[in-house]
């Protein structure tokens, strides 16, 4: 039978993963192999797939996980790599993070004992040994370069990316606390630099700050924006970035703003209080290294987006199905988790087990 064209394509997705999503419509079933041969047809209650050349590294298989044959929506099964997280620091520079730990001001600046010396110490030191799996990134507030102390643009000093720890060490070292405190606008800039980052990888920003925060909209800028800033968060959330919130040597001032912004941010401490409480290098260290472990997971997997009927996924490795009680979903329902402390998580990472395939129903799709 010669090839035929793709009268209608449907929702594909495949990244460096090896995680391939695929389902089927009314109006036919689609899918996609190495060597880009596609077909459907469409109408009718089933849907007839076909290539004219294939090839021996197809795996067809219908929504049951079973050999393809007959009427059934067709997709491809890939080995699977795990992406690095983006994981943007979005760090107060206001004037205040010149203080030292207790909020006494030093003649001159408070210097090697300042909370922003203490804290960029901790953060170069936690980028450095975590570079090679996490895509680090900063994003100062106000912004650096910027035109007043409440500015905050839609860039990031350092983009999100491997191997960041030398440009964001000198990102921090060309610059110094002396602005307000524009947390909302801060949040909202970071998300909207962050939906512009096209690859695949899951997306948090850790947002690290020493008050409450100010810079109200339409306002001056001491006017407080707490209850801005934490409905912020929730926005944020929503859009599949969660956050995770750092209090600086708050002393406890801001600490029902930091609360509520941790919860929203769909990452709070399971402590009180709810965001991570820093005040010293080896602090800011250990909860560094915490989040980092958490969003670092070595068995967790893209989807691309979130699937229209989250009961409806099927999970399976090396052909197998996996019972969902041994998966959950990440955040936002935007990827699969296998629990690091699972055995199918140890045999991912051994090697032992391979192939994770995403199967949805027919009808179903993922929404970006």
């Amino acid at each position: 039978m010669p090839r035929r064209r793709e009268i209608r394509s449907h929702s594909v997705w495949q990244s460096a993963l090896g995680v391939v999503v695929l389902g089927c419509s009314f109006w036919g079933c689609s899918f996609q192999t190495h060597e880009g041969g596609t077909g459907s047809t469409a109408g009718g209650t089933g849907a007839h797939v076909w290539d004219a050349s294939p090839g021996p590294d197809r795996v067809y298989t219908n929504s049951d996980g079973n050999n393809f044959g007959g009427d059934a929506c067709a997709s491809n099964s890939f080995a699977a790599n795990n992406l690095p997280p983006d994981l943007l620091i979005v760090l107060d520079r206001s004037g205040s993070m010149d203080e030292d730990s207790t909020g006494a001001s030093c003649q001159g600046g408070c210097g090697a004992n300042s909370k922003w010396t203490q804290m960029t110490t901790a953060i170069n030191q936690v980028v450095s040994s975590t570079q090679a799996k996490v895509r680090w990134g900063l994003k100062l507030f106000a912004s650096t370069g910027g035109s007043g102390a409440c500015t905050v643009n839609g860039n990031a000093e350092v983009p999100v990316g491997p191997m960041n720890a030398s440009a964001i060490a000198a990102a921090i070292a060309s610059t110094m606390p002396g602005s307000s405190t524009p947390t909302r606008a801060a949040e909202t800039q970071a998300a909207t630099y962050l939906t512009g980052v096209t690859e695949p990888n899951p997306k948090y920003i850790l947002l690290a700050t020493d008050g409450l925060p100010n810079c109200k909209a339409g306002g001056g800028a001491s006017d407080k924006d707490d209850t801005a800033a934490i409905a912020a968060v929730a926005t944020v959330a929503g859009m599949g970035i969660p956050t995770f919130v750092i209090g600086i040597a708050t002393n406890g001032t801001a600490d029902g703003t930091l609360n509520m912004m941790a919860v929203n941010g769909g990452h709070p401490r399971a402590a009180t209080p709810a965001y991570y409480p820093v005040a010293t290098t080896s602090d800011l260290t250990a909860a560094l290294m915490e989040i980092q472990s958490m969003v670092a997971l070595p068995c967790q997997f893209q989807l691309g987006g979130v699937p229209s009927n989250l009961a409806g996924v099927s999970v399976l490795v090396g052909g197998q199905v996996v019972p969902m009680s041994d998966w959950t979903y990440g955040p936002g329902n935007r990827s699969i988790v296998f629990p690091d402390s699972g055995s199918l998580c140890a045999s991912l990472k051994s090697g032992a087990a391979k192939d994770v395939k995403i199967n949805l129903p027919c009808g179903q799709t993922i929404i970006p």
